[in-house]
C-alpha cells in the first residue's frame, strides 16, 4: 500500500516513491518544494508531515473492520525489491498497520504552480508574486503495472491541497475506506450525502468480491435512516456475494426486529451467531460489535436476559477481548444487582472501547450503586 510520509516534489524534480517494505515504510531521500511555497512557511518536510498525518487521520477515523487488504489491485513481491533499491527505510508508518493491510504502489507526486506571475496588490500598494492556482498531482503505478494519475488544484491553500490529494488518492486505491471515513463524519447529523455517493462509486468500480463491505455499509446507512426494507435488500445483496458473511446476516436480523418482526429477526441473528466461528473477520473483531453482541443486545432489549447472557458468553469464547461483549454482559449483571462482576467487566471494556462514553456511563452507574450498597 502507500505511505505518503515524505513525498513532495518541485516541477520537473522526479523524486518520490512510497510503499510498505516489510514492517517499515519508505521515505524519500530528498524533498523539494518550489521556493515560493517555502516563502509561505511550507518547507518540504512540513508538507510531507501534513500529508502523512492527513492519511493517518483518515485511517483512524475510517477504522475499517473489514479485515481484508487495502487496495483494489494485486501486489507482488517484486514491488518490494524495486523500492528497496531506491529508498531509505524509517519508522513512520507503523501506526497505520493497525488499520490496514497495505499493498504496494509506486508513486511520483509533484507540486507546481499552474498559474503564476506578478500582480499589483492595491491593498499593499506594491507588486506581489501571485501563487494562485497550485496543482498537486500523483502519478502512480501499482505493483501489477497499472498506471494512474490523481490531481487536485486550489488557490493559495497548501493544507486544502494536501487534504484533497490524500482523499483522492485513497479514493483511487480503495474507495471503501473513504466511504467509511465519510460515514464516520456524517453519522452524527444523519445526512449521508458524501457517504452514499462514495458507496455507489465503490459498487460501480470494485471487483465483485470486494463489494460486500460497501453493500453492508449501504445497508447501515438505510437502517439509520429508518428505511429497513432497503437496508435488508443491501444486506441480502452482500450475502449473495458471500453467504457466510455473518455481519450482514446479523444486521439483517436487527432490521427485521426494527420492523417488528421479532421472531424472524431473532432467528436470523441466531443464524449469524452460528456462522461466526467460521468467519475470520469475527474472530479478530476487537474494535467493533460482534454478531454475538447484536444477538445479546437484541435479547436483552426483549427482556430475555438468560439467553442474552449466553449469547455474550459465547461471543467472549470466540473474541475474549471484545469491549462491546464485555459492556453488554456487564450491563446485564448490573441490571440484576451483581455489582462486583458488572464493575469488573465494564472496567475491562473501558480500556479498549473505541467509544468510551458508553461504558463510562454504565461504570458510573455501577459504582454509584456499589457506594449505596456499602452505606
Amino acid at each position: 500500500m502507500f505511505d505518503l510520509a515524505s513525498i513532495i516534489l518541485t516541477a520537473g524534480a522526479g523524486v518520490g516513491l512510497a510503499a510498505l517494505l516489510s514492517t517499515d515504510p519508505v521515505s524519500v531521500q530528498k524533498t523539494y518544494v518550489p521556493t515560493l511555497v517555502e516563502y509561505q512557511g511550507y518547507q518540504g518536510e512540513l508538507i510531507s508531515k501534513l500529508l502523512r498525518e492527513r492519511i493517518r487521520t483518515i485511517a483512524r477515523e475510517a477504522n475499517t473492520a473489514r479485515g481484508d487488504q487495502l487496495g483494489v489491485f494485486n501486489a507482488d513481491e517484486s514491488a518490494i525489491d524495486i523500492l528497496a533499491q531506491r529508498l531509505h527505510i524509517d519508522g513512520l508508518i507503523d501506526s497505520m498497520r493497525e488499520f490496514f493491510g497495505m499493498q504496494h504502489y509506486t508513486i511520483s507526486p509533484s507540486l507546481v504552480h499552474s498559474k503564476e506571475g506578478f500582480r499589483f496588490n492595491f491593498a499593499e500598494g506594491q507588486l506581489v508574486y501571485s501563487t494562485n492556482d497550485l496543482k498537486m498531482s500523483i502519478k502512480g503505478e501499482t505493483a501489477d503495472g497499472k498506471l494512474f494519475v490523481v490531481t487536485v488544484t486550489g488557490r493559495d491553500s497548501i493544507p486544502a491541497l494536501i487534504d484533497g490529494l490524500a482523499e483522492r488518492f485513497i479514493e483511487r486505491v480503495d474507495p471503501y475506506v473513504l466511504a467509511l471515513y465519510y460515514f464516520r463524519k456524517e453519522e452524527g447529523a444523519g445526512k449521508f450525502t458524501d457517504t452514499l455517493s462514495m458507496i455507489e462509486h465503490c459498487v460501480r468500480v470494485l471487483p465483485s468480491s470486494q463489494k460486500v463491505w460497501p453493500l453492508v455499509l449501504w445497508g447501515d446507512v438505510y437502517f439509520r435512516q429508518g428505511h429497513y426494507d432497503q437496508a435488508i435488500l443491501k444486506y441480502r445483496e452482500a450475502l449473495a456475494i458471500n453467504p457466510r458473511h455473518s455481519e450482514a446476516q446479523a444486521l439483517w436480523g436487527n432490521a427485521l426486529i426494527a420492523q417488528g418482526n421479532i421472531k424472524e429477526g431473532l432467528a436470523t441473528l441466531h443464524a449469524a451467531a452460528d456462522m461466526a466461528a467460521g468467519d475470520s473477520n469475527q474472530l479478530k473483531e476487537t474494535g467493533w460489535p460482534t454478531v454475538h453482541t447484536h444477538l445479546g443486545d437484541a435479547l436483552a432489549n426483549l427482556g430475555q436476559d438468560e439467553e442474552a447472557r449466553e449469547a455474550y458468553m459465547e461471543g467472549l469464547k470466540l473474541v475474549p477481548d471484545n469491549p462491546y461483549l464485555k459492556t453488554g454482559l456487564g450491563v446485564l449483571y448490573l441490571r440484576h444487582g451483581q455489582l462486583d462482576v458488572a464493575i469488573e467487566l465494564i472496567q475491562a471494556a473501558l480500556k479498549n472501547h473505541p467509544a468510551k462514553a458508553e461504558p463510562r456511563k454504565w461504570l458510573d452507574q455501577a459504582l454509584a450503586a456499589k457506594y449505596k450498597e456499602n452505606l
